[in-house]
């Protein structure tokens, strides 16, 4: 059995190349934008920066998204037949994306041929196509029970669970791309924790197809993210645009679908909660128009990170601070680790957190968090600012997006 840094040795080349060419391409993508004017143009309300912005960094974020997947797939390091669909999705979301920032598509339009690439994509490879399975399967293993599904309506679950999955994540990484460097570098946290879990897999064989296919989708968006972030963060220079919040939620939730292999859930489990920022947005963003009478997907500035800055941080000190939650976040849902696959590597002993447990404490964590946002006045930002009424932000505080 290798040990992990051997498993490891052979990911960072993926992970170097995606990052080298965010990091030339990102500039390239600036020029073309301010050529053909596809400029982020200020509204004053959702888009309060002071100046237009260049679009187009999604562009350079899934190039060298996609280049370091071929350059794996040429090199033999993944099963192209699993990893090949993966890349044509991605791309095609990105397009998609791309297509939705110049021309404004309707959003029933969106969600209809985001919906329909990610169904075929999710039939392709066949990932998450046996998560209803896995998730009876976890409740029998933390409840003992002995529940199952007829092997057609699991299928059909599990498939429209999948595509609901990835379409939530690219909902939940385009609500969040709302600050500079704020949807690049939390995504980065987020998959180099999913790096991190499929190297665990790997490490003990866990198996043959899908722990290259993971390691790889996970370093290759770590380092297409992490070199755009330098250009994107505040004060940024260009924006990623739904060309890029929608692939980095794409990959992200496939990933999450890929952790459902074998059909055991608690791996889905600890990858949902490395991605808990996102989700948290999202889900408060939806309870808070919910309560205000809105329409759940109505546009606002009173996301979370939107409230931080407008209770008296600066926007790169909101940045940081999410960046600090994602990372403990991170390390909680890498905690999965640590429940028993049948032994150490070395032979030795290895600590044992057993599911039942495991799962009690990210609800456990489930709630603090929301009790947390309740208390601080996260749900009600409306009322709060009627009650007391906001210091104006500081004249060194840099433009936001």
């Amino acid at each position: 059995m290798a040990s992990l840094a051997e498993t490891l040795q052979p990911y960072w080349l993926y992970g170097l190349i995606a990052f080298i060419a965010a990091v030339f391409l990102t500039p390239l993508a600036m020029r073309i934008a301010f050529r053909y004017g596809v400029l982020d143009i200020p509204d004053q309300k959702l888009k309060p920066h002071a100046r237009p912005i260049p679009y187009l960094g999604g562009a350079a974020i899934c190039v060298a998204w996609a280049l370091a997947l071929i350059v794996a797939m040429v090199r033999g390091t993944c099963d192209a037949g699993v990893l090949l669909p993966m890349l044509l999705g991605g791309v095609a979301m990105s397009v998609l994306g791309l297509i939705d920032d110049v021309r404004s598509l309707s959003p029933k339009v969106r969600l209809a041929i985001g919906g329909a690439v990610i169904l075929v994509t999710v039939v392709a490879t066949g990932a998450g196509t046996r998560a209803a399975a896995s998730a009876l399967l976890g409740l029998n293993a933390v409840f003992g029970t002995t529940w199952a599904l007829p092997e057609p309506l699991a299928w059909l679950l599990s498939v429209a669970f999948a595509v609901l999955v990835v379409l939530g994540a690219c909902n939940s990484t385009n609500l969040i791309d709302g600050l500079d460097g704020l949807c690049s570098g939390v995504t980065s946290i987020i998959s180099f924790g999913f790096f991190l879990l499929a190297a665990h897999l790997a490490v003990w064989n866990y198996s043959q197809t899908g722990d290259p296919v993971r390691l790889v989708l996970a370093i290759a968006m770590a380092g297409a993210a992490l070199g755009f972030l330098p250009w994107n963060f505040n004060p940024a220079k260009i924006f990623m645009g739904d060309a890029g919040s929608v692939l980095l939620g794409y990959n992200c939730g496939m990933l999450i679908l890929l952790f459902a292999e074998r059909e055991i859930v608690r791996w889905v489990i600890g990858a949902l909660v490395i991605f808990a920022l996102p989700i948290f947005d999202t889900a408060l963003a939806m309870f808070r128009r919910w309560r205000a009478g809105r329409s759940i997907f109505e546009g606002d500035r009173s996301h979370f990170y939107d409230q931080l800055v407008q209770r008296g941080l600066t926007t790169r000190q909101t940045v940081l601070v999410c960046y600090g939650l994602t990372l403990l976040y991170a390390g909680t849902g890498l905690l999965m680790t640590w429940v028993r696959l049948g032994g150490s590597p070395d032979g030795g002993p290895v600590p044992v957190i057993r599911t039942r447990w495991a799962v009690l404490m990210y609800v456990g964590l489930i709630l603090v968090t929301a009790l947390l946002a309740w208390r601080a006045g996260l749900l009600t930002p409306e009322e709060r600012r009627a009650k007391r009424p906001l210091a104006p932000p500081a004249a060194a505080d840099p433009p936001q997006i």
